[in-house]
């Protein structure tokens, strides 16, 4: 994914990863997620009040328009997105107001996550049991929550600024990358 294109991947039981569509946008999109198997949701930049659309595989696009969005413009790489489905719940990261925001899309309602643990949030996902783990760049860890947004736990993880994460569909794995720079990559066994 790159400023206005989004990539499809596949990745092989052997490891081999495989472009299989590259979708064009209008928008500028910097991470993206499931919400059905031909519904995904990507995180915008540089476009005020928008900072979510959803994207169809064959490239249609849409607003989230029944959310209540922050009146905002983001710009790159200052807000990540996820989505909880059974919990029917979008996930926002918004790093410059250390914020992280849930919006429940059936009820329409927005619950807004703020903590002395959440410090520079970054990227999202699905967590164990239907939460939400989201990376903590300025504390160097990943914060824990149910999709109401209470605060379960906080972890720390052993890199600088934690940047992306993402869980093995059978929830055994977690995988974290760091950012600006220091490149490192952990895969953690989950219990």
């Amino acid at each position: 994914m790159s400023g206005k294109t989004v990539c499809l991947l596949y990745v092989s039981p052997n490891n081999v990863i495989r472009l299989t569509k590259k979708i064009n946008t209008s928008t500028k999109v910097f991470s993206i997620c499931c919400m059905t198997p031909s519904n995904m949701v990507v995180s915008t930049y540089g476009e005020y009040g928008h900072p979510l659309r959803m994207i169809t595989q064959a490239g249609v696009e849409s607003d989230l328009n029944h959310c209540k969005f922050p009146k905002k413009w983001y710009g790159y790489e200052e807000s990540r997105c996820t989505y909880v489905p059974s919990k029917n719940t979008l996930v926002l990261t918004d790093k410059i107001a250390h914020t992280v925001y849930m919006y429940d899309i059936v009820k329409g309602t927005t619950i807004a996550v703020t903590n002395e643990n959440i410090e520079y949030p970054r990227g999202a996902c699905r967590g164990p049991g239907d939460t939400v783990l989201v990376c903590i760049g300025a504390m160097n860890s990943i914060l824990h929550l149910t999709a109401d947004g209470d605060i379960l736990d906080t972890y720390q993880v052993d890199m600088t600024l934690p940047f992306s994460l993402c869980m093995a569909q059978d929830g055994s794995k977690l995988a974290v990358s760091s950012g600006n720079g220091h490149k490192k990559l952990m895969v953690y066994k989950l219990s």
